[in-house]
Formats: structure tokens, C-alpha cells, sequence
């Protein structure tokens, strides 16, 4: 943390640790469970066959170089303000105060309503697992989603070097498991006894479905990535916090877009197309079994559950992270900024996110009415993640622009690449619209939810004490020392 941020937080109920303890290895298993691949491809699987047919395993590597590019922007930010408010401070300082608003309630919607989603599966595969007779019941699985949800809250309470553990052996169990189950996926279509035999007429525009398939199959790969900028919330906690972040966020999508692109092409033909429908709340079960035998569809659920798990820590850490930062500017209450005076952890932002998440679940199972609203915000997240990544490769342009120019390098690191994501994200954005990709119902109640921040903003604005909206952006900072091109 900078010395100023250490002078704000010790007088707001403790101060970060001066001793980090949390290294590269543990931002990178963060930033992979954060992305929850074996939780997102349960339940994008067969949403992306619909989606585009079997051209999805193209798309998730043709979104490769745009999301590296925000990656880049991500490193470089970071390394100018390593803060774990990340994009909610960078575009407050970079642009205006109001669109930093935004853009942490737009994290913050990600990592809340995003966590509140992975409740239920949490519940579910572990009903099948154990008690399959209560998977139909939705009281049964709140309750167990939710003691899920309590576990893994009090574990981040413990600190981040003990939810660190928790993540590393989840991570290196879910990758083994379905990266075997992939080339095995792999090894069947190559002899041609997939159920699905292969033809590069997969990866052709018509194959995809025209340009309707096309964005909808980029939707999903871009949501699949999305996550990995939990690497970046734990900054502040860092041993290197200038550069480990930024290194582990880059490796965490270049290894995510060659699991996501073996396990894609793998498994998705595994099963016939009806069949891969019809089972496409357990798909991954029912695929492992069909490839490597019935054990393996034990072994696949329990990736499942316990990556589900894993994703649901990432995202309540990050949550709290960026809860805190925004409380530190006294845009979020005072409450969240309280921390633990030995190990600086956010302890009460942390059970504040866990709390929230809880009520989430509650008031989706409440009424009918509010859990379908809740789910169509949910659907929006991927959408909700783009534009803020659009507006960090935006900020991470704009805060270089004077140094752009002055090397090769500098060029393709602080223009041409988070630049080309960022424009990569609005197109996205704009065609997934335009082409009927994302329908107007879950784009209305996402562009709902954003603009509710809107109006939190200007009645914190002009009601509230906060000073976070008369600051002055910062200087140009083709002059600073701390960053390299």
C-alpha cells in the first residue's frame, strides 16, 4: 500500500500489514479461481453449442489476444496505483469520479450478484454427490449453498495466506481432472469415435450460425475469461504489489485460454447435440463418464463443486477488496473499512460481502417475481464485465499517452494492446445488442442496475461528506519513476 493509503486506513480502525506474506503463485490461483473454469464450463457448455454449434473453442482463443490486452492495461495501472479499488480508482483518477463510481458498482455487481449465482450450484452438486433425493428440493439447496457460502466467507476471514491453501488444491485438482477428460475428448475425435464427428466446417461463419452465432459464441468466451482480475484486488496484500498482481492476472488468462480452448473442443463433442441439451445442468458428469468410464463422473462433479467453491472465496475476496477501497473514499459506509491490525485483511468488508450474498439467495428464493429479476441481472454480468474491462484498457491508454510514442515497446504495451482490447470490448458490446445476442430483458435490468449506481452517486454527491467527487484527475504520468515501458 502507498504511504498515503496506509496515513488514510490507520486512522479508519487499522492499517494493512507492512510485512506481506501473499506472493505470485497465490495472486495467480486466485486469478484462476476467480474465473471458475470448471463451474463455467458446467454451465456454459451447452449454451455455447446452442450458441455457435462447435466454433466455440475458435472463439475462446480468438478472444486470447483482446482480453491479454486488458490484462496489459490491468499490469501497467497497477504499477502506476497499485490500489485495491484497481479499475473503480484508476478511471476515477484517470477520467471523471462519477465514471469510477460506475465502474466499482459495476465490479462490485459482478462479484456480488456473481457469487450469490454460484450459491445454488454450490448446493446442488453437492446434494447429487450425497443425497441426490434432495436435489429437487430448493429449500434443501439454498441451505446447503448457503452453509457453503458461510464456510468459505469465515476461511477469507482467517486471512489470505489460508484461503490461498484452500484455492491451490482445488485449482490443481479441477485442472487435472478436466484437462484429461479434454484430450481425451480430443483423442476420440481425432480417431473419429466422438459422438460428434469433427469438421472444419466448425469454425467457418455459417458453421457458427451467421453473425448471430458468431457474437453470441463471443459473449460466452469473453464471460468464460471474465474473473481472472482477482488477481488484481489483493494488491495491497502483496509482497511485490507493483508487479506480482499484474504478472499473475497475465498468466492467469494465457493459461485459461489453452484449458478453456482444449477442454471446449474436447468435450462439447463428446455427447450428441440433444443429449448435451437434455443433461445440461450435470453435462460434465454425464461427458466424463461417456469418455473415461463412470468413475469419472464422480471425479467431474467434484471438480464442480469444489472449483464452484473456490470461485465463490475468489469472489467474495475481491468483492471485499473493492467494497474497502470504495469505503476508504467514503463512497460505501465506514464500517467496510475496518481491517485487521496484524494482517491488514478487510475483515469486516469481507463479512459484510458474505452476509450480502446470503440475503441474495434469500430474496431469490423469497418470490417468484424477484428471483426471475434477479436472474436476468445475473445474465448481464458477462455484458457488465466487458464494459469494465473496455474502461480499463481505455484508462490504461489514456493514462500513457504521452509515452506511447516513444519505443516500440511502449507502443505495443501501453497502446496498441490494452487499446485494441478495449475497442475489442465496445464492439463486442455493441454487436451482442445489435445482433439480438443479449435479449432486451437482461440488457434492460443490467443497464437498470448501473444506472441505479448512477443515482447512488449523485446523492453521495451532493448529500453525502464524501470529497471523492471534487478530486482532481491526475497528472499526466509520462514523468513518473515507477513505470517502465
Amino acid at each position: 500500500m502507498s504511504d498515503r493509503h496506509s496515513q488514510e486506513v490507520s486512522g479508519s480502525g487499522g492499517q494493512r500489514a507492512s510485512a506481506a506474506s501473499f506472493g505470485l503463485g497465490d495472486s495467480l490461483v486466485l486469478g484462476l479461481s476467480g474465473s471458475g473454469p470448471a463451474q463455467t464450463l458446467a454451465v456454459t457448455l451447452a449454451g455455447l453449442v446452442a450458441a455457435c454449434h462447435y466454433g466455440g473453442a475458435l472463439l475462446v482463443l480468438a478472444c486470447l489476444l483482446p482480453m491479454l490486452g486488458i490484462a496489459v492495461g490491468y499490469q501497467r495501472l497497477n504499477r502506476w496505483d497499485p490500489n485495491s479499488g484497481a479499475t473503480y480508482t484508476w478511471v476515477a483518477r484517470t477520467f471523471h469520479p462519477y465514471l469510477g463510481f460506475l465502474a466499482g458498482w459495476m465490479i462490485l455487481l459482478y462479484y456480488t450478484l456473481g457469487t450469490s449465482s454460484l450459491t445454488i450450484p454450490a448446493g446442488t452438486y453437492t446434494l447429487q454427490l450425497l443425497a441426490p433425493s434432495l436435489v429437487d428440493r430448493p429449500v434443501c439447496v439454498a441451505l446447503v449453498g448457503g452453509a457453503w457460502n458461510v464456510v468459505v466467507t469465515l476461511l477469507a476471514l482467517k486471512g489470505l495466506k489460508i484461503a490461498a491453501r484452500f484455492e491451490w488444491g482445488i485449482v490443481i485438482f479441477q485442472y487435472l481432472v478436466l484437462l484429461c477428460a479434454g484430450v481425451a475428448g480430443i483423442v476420440a475425435l481425432v480417431h473419429g469415435t466422438a459422438a460428434v464427428p469433427f469438421s472444419w466446417h466448425w469454425f467457418s461463419l455459417a458453421g457458427m450460425g451467421g453473425m448471430r452465432g458468431l457474437m453470441s459464441g463471443i459473449l460466452i468466451a469473453c464471460f468464460m475469461y471474465s474473473g481472472w482480475d482477482a488477481a488484481i484486488y489483493v494488491n495491497e496484500e502483496s509482497v511485490d504489489r507493483r508487479n506480482d498482481p499484474g504478472r499473475a492476472a497475465i498468466a492467469s488468462v494465457l493459461i485459461l485460454a489453452v484449458f478453456y480452448g482444449v477442454c471446449v473442443l474436447g468435450l462439447q463433442a463428446a455427447l450428441p447435440a440433444a443429449t448435451l441439451q437434455q443433461h445440461a445442468g450435470n453435462a460434465l458428469a454425464v461427458i466424463g463418464s461417456a469418455l473415461l468410464g463412470p468413475p469419472w463422473g464422480t471425479l467431474m462433479s467434484l471438480a464442480v463443486l469444489t472449483g464452484t467453491l473456490a470461485t465463490l472465496q475468489a469472489a467474495v475476496i475481491s468483492a471485499a477488496r473493492v467494497s474497502f477501497a470504495m469505503a476508504r473514499d467514503e463512497v460505501m459506509p465506514g464500517l467496510l473499512r475496518r481491517v485487521d491490525p496484524r494482517s491488514g485483511n478487510p475483515r469486516a468488508a469481507t463479512a459484510v460481502m458474505g452476509v450480502l450474498n446470503l440475503l441474495l439467495l434469500a430474496l431469490a428464493l423469497s418470490t417468484g417475481d424477484v428471483g426471475r429479476a434477479l436472474s436476468n441481472v445475473v445474465s448481464s454480468l458477462g455484458l457488465i464485465a466487458i464494459v469494465f474491462y473496455a474502461l480499463t484498457g481505455a484508462a490504461s491508454v489514456w493514462q500513457e499517452r504521452a509515452r506511447i510514442f516513444r519505443s516500440a515497446n511502449a507502443l505495443l504495451l501501453g497502446g496498441l494492446l490494452p487499446g485494441g482490447g478495449a475497442l475489442f470490448m465496445v464492439w463486442v458490446a455493441v454487436e451482442s445488442v445489435r445482433s439480438g445476442a443479449t435479449p432486451a430483458t437482461v440488457l434492460a435490468y443490467g443497464a437498470g442496475s448501473v444506472a441505479i449506481g448512477g443515482v447512488v452517486a449523485v446523492v453521495l454527491r451532493y448529500r453525502g461528506r464524501s470529497t471523492f467527487f471534487a478530486r482532481p484527475r491526475a497528472p499526466d504520468i509520462s514523468h513518473s519513476g515507477d513505470r517502465s515501458s
